[in-house]
């Protein structure tokens, strides 16, 4: 309690100082006013007298530190006093010249005293009402001049005016007293609920920036929280020693579709809580999207001691997960991203993505640590340019693969394959730029480049009377993901109503898998409105399932090459290709096998029951012109 008063009058004081330094012009502009009022009366003894006291006052407040900023450090204990006496002192001095005043008796010098007296409880209760012991302070010691001054009026010989014009003088002081220790009380009141309704605001605001900082389900920080807390403590590492763990979710979507989105929330829960128990004492843990989480965890710099990490939140993550009485159960990708001397942590994270699409890409290897040597370096601004020059020169283009009926050698669609035809000549196939051409999301403006240079090629084939049933062209996940990207590829297709009913537009199975695969499967819907039909691409390889099947509305399933360059090799390939073959007759889709490139593989795939092939066999992808030639002769014959 003591510690407490004392803290608080040592605050107080300082706030004191403060104001007596502020309003001292204030004070003294009104002493010329004063004492011209006596000295206009005559009384030049009085005038010397309030000059005495007030110039004694304020040389005693500046002794006592009425001259030092606020912003000083603090003052001690016994200067805390001093200025406390010299403010009563202060304040006395002042209200003395009221009883200087009153000493003549006259109507003019009583009047004064009551204006004067007046000014300053009206100084003390509206400047000093956030200190309330100095307020206090000065105002008792006023109580006691007022009935000195009252007491000193009606003291005197009583004489026919001065009875009526005592009361009033005393009547108006005792009435402005009460009023000022009223408005004093008043005050302190409205400043208390000031004080409480600023705690309750800072408490919100508070709750509010936490909300802000963390994520809303799992309550772990979130994306933003995360990045300045990692980059705060990268840069006070400068050695570079620990690392950055991405942790994707393995069978999180087949929960959320087959069970509710309250099961998966219930994982997400789940998840978080081993995460945080397992590496939040040793770093930070944060929930990035719907189901990825990252950590920092400074420490390990060995590759044995940052896969242990990683195996033991494979091990927490594993584990079932109890939910309405069921048992699920999920399971993680970890990418890692050792830091190095001077880490960005920007580049820490597009190294960890890079470990992860490796990691997800290949089943087998749930663990991938960043590896500069073994990672292609990630594309620059200047590669930025290069490739838009190149859209832009019309370098990029597509080259068209033949689709052939078996049974006839027809030519009966092509595949629209992009190719970098360079200055030089040389001609890059879509592995060495179309990584590049995601990782700075070009997406876009490559899907526009190629569906307009095929559309303008469909155009000069249907002139020549050499259009083909189809032609296909693959579309990239983010163009059907997007408003916007979905929006231009209607309007492309919009402005061809010639050519909708030969354009096939192939998806892959990862749409079934995307984050946004319910966008996506519009997209197709609306797609197909328009007349153009829909392939399934690389069908047998991803997660595709008899449902999606069933909600996915497409006309066309091509078998991903890895079984057809198995067959007479490996028996269950020939097994799988008859099962998919019978899927499409049953479904009344048409089936198309990639990547045929013997006459054994073509005659296996005629004898299963497959109709249309594509691949090396009959002719790489080739320019228009070539193919021109091919589409003209009527047959395509082996290569």
């Amino acid at each position: 309690m003591l510690d407490r008063l004392k803290n608080r009058f040592l605050f107080e004081t300082r706030l004191t100082l403060h104001i007596v330094r502020r309003d001292r012009l204030r004070r003294l502009s009104l002493l010329p006013v004063l004492g011209g009022a006596l000295l206009v009366a005559g009384d030049v003894q009085r005038m010397c007298i309030v000059a005495l006291l007030a110039a004694t006052s304020e040389v005693t407040m500046a002794v006592a530190g009425a001259g030092v900023p606020i912003d000083r450090p603090g003052i001690g204990l016994r200067r805390c006093i001093a200025v406390w006496v010299a403010t009563i002192a202060s304040t006395l001095a002042y209200l003395s010249a009221a009883w200087v005043m009153t000493d003549g008796h006259s109507s003019a010098m009583l009047i004064g005293a009551c204006l004067w007296m007046f000014g300053v409880l009206v100084h003390i209760s509206n400047s000093f009402v956030t200190v309330p012991i100095y307020n206090w302070s000065m105002l008792i010691p006023s109580g006691f001049c007022v009935a000195a001054i009252i007491h000193d009026v009606f003291d005197e010989p009583v004489t026919a005016p001065m009875p009526m014009e005592g009361w009033v003088l005393a009547g108006l002081l005792l009435v402005y007293f009460t009023n000022t220790v009223m408005t004093t009380q008043r005050q302190n009141d409205t400043q208390h609920a000031f004080e409480t309704m600023r705690d309750l605001a800072n408490r919100r605001l508070t709750e509010l920036e936490d909300i802000a900082s963390r994520d809303l389900l799992t309550g772990l920080p979130n994306r933003r929280v995360f990045d300045r807390i990692a980059q705060d403590s990268l840069q006070a590492d400068r050695a570079g020693s620990g690392a950055v763990f991405l942790i994707n979710l393995n069978g999180f979507r087949p929960i959320n579709e087959s069970y509710s989105q309250a099961a998966g929330d219930a994982v997400l829960i789940e998840v978080a809580c081993r995460l945080r128990g397992l590496l939040m004492d040793s770093g930070i843990v944060a929930r990035m999207d719907a189901d990825t989480f990252a950590a920092l965890i400074p420490g390990p710099s060995d590759t044995a001691g940052q896969l242990r990490i990683a195996a033991d939140v494979q091990t927490a993550i594993c584990q079932p997960i109890t939910f309405e009485d069921r048992q699920l159960q999920v399971a993680a990708s970890v990418a890692i991203a050792p830091v190095r001397a001077n880490p960005s942590l920007a580049a820490l994270m597009q190294q960890a993505e890079q470990a992860m699409d490796r990691a997800k890409a290949t089943l087998d290897r749930p663990v991938v640590i960043y590896d500069p040597t073994r990672f292609p370096p990630r594309p620059t601004l200047d590669d930025r340019a290069r490739i838009g020059a190149a859209m832009q020169a019309d370098q990029i283009v597509p080259f068209y693969q033949p689709q052939v009926d078996i049974a006839t050698g027809r030519v009966t669609g092509l595949e629209a394959l992009a190719r970098w035809v360079m200055p030089d000549g040389r001609v890059l196939s879509p592995g060495s730029f179309l990584p590049s051409i995601r990782d700075l999301g070009l997406q876009a403006d490559f899907q526009h480049q190629i569906l307009r240079h095929v559309l303008q090629d469909m155009q000069h084939l249907r002139d020549l009377g050499l259009l083909p049933d189809q032609i296909s062209v693959n579309l990239s996940e983010v163009t059907l993901a997007t408003t916007s990207g979905r929006g231009a590829l209607i309007a492309a297709v919009a402005r061809h109503p010639d050519l909708r009913p030969h354009l096939m537009f192939e998806v892959t199975e990862d749409i079934f898998i995307a984050r946004a695969g319910r966008m996506i499967q519009e997209s197709i819907s609306l797609l197909r409105m328009t007349g153009v039909r829909i392939a399934l691409d690389d069908f047998g390889t991803g997660f595709a399932s008899f449902q999606h099947l069933q909600e996915l509305e497409c006309d066309e399933l091509k078998l991903d090459s890895t079984f057809v360059r198995r067959l007479g090799q490996d028996p269950t390939a020939e097994v799988l290709i008859k099962a998919f073959l019978d899927m499409g007759r049953g479904l009344e889709l048409a089936v198309v096998a990639e990547g045929v490139e013997t006459r054994q593989q073509l005659d296996m795939l005629h004898a299963l029951g497959c109709r249309t092939v594509q691949g090396y066999y009959y002719s790489p992808a080739r320019p228009l012109g070539d193919v021109i030639g091919m589409l003209q002769s009527g047959i395509a014959s082996a290569a």
